[in-house]
C-alpha cells in the first residue's frame, strides 16, 4: 500500500453486517459500485477506468449473480480504492474462513498456495 496515499483515499472496510448481508461476490460488487457513486460521484464506467480496464464490461460479468467472472486478485486493490470501499475483499476473506470451519479447500485458493510453494522451491520471488 501506498505509504504517500492521503487518508480520504484509502478505502473503507465495511461493518461486518454488511460483509454478513451480501449474498455473492456480484452482490458485494453491486454494493461497492453504489458506494462509488455515492461517495464519489463514480459511475460503473469511471470505476473500470480507475482500476485499467478499456471498459467496464468485466465489472457488468462480476456484478451479475449468474455470471461466475470475479474480479482478477491483481485489480482488487485498484477496484477498493476506485470504489472507496475493501467489501470485496472482506468477502472473499469470509468465504475462505467459512470453507475453512466446515474443513473444505477452495480450489482456487489450493492452486495459489501451490504456485507460491513452487516458484518459493525455485527461488523465484512472487
Amino acid at each position: 500500500m501506498r505509504t504517500d496515499a492521503n487518508q480520504s483515499e484509502m478505502p473503507l472496510d465495511a461493518p461486518i453486517s454488511v460483509v454478513l448481508a451480501c449474498r455473492s461476490e456480484a452482490d458485494a460488487v453491486q454494493r461497492c459500485l453504489n458506494i462509488a457513486l455515492r461517495r464519489y460521484g463514480r459511475d460503473q464506467q469511471a470505476v473500470a477506468a480507475l482500476c485499467g480496464w478499456k471498459s467496464d464490461s468485466c465489472l457488468s460479468e462480476a456484478k451479475r449473480e449468474s455470471n461466475k467472472r470475479r474480479i482478477p486478485n491483481l485489480r482488487l486493490h485498484r477496484f477498493a480504492v476506485a470504489t472507496g470501499c475493501n467489501l470485496v475483499s472482506q468477502f472473499r476473506e469470509l468465504e475462505r474462513a467459512k470453507a475453512a470451519a466446515k474443513g473444505l479447500h477452495i480450489q482456487r485458493d489450493e492452486c495459489a498456495r501451490d504456485a507460491e510453494l513452487c516458484l518459493a522451491a525455485w527461488g523465484i520471488a512472487a
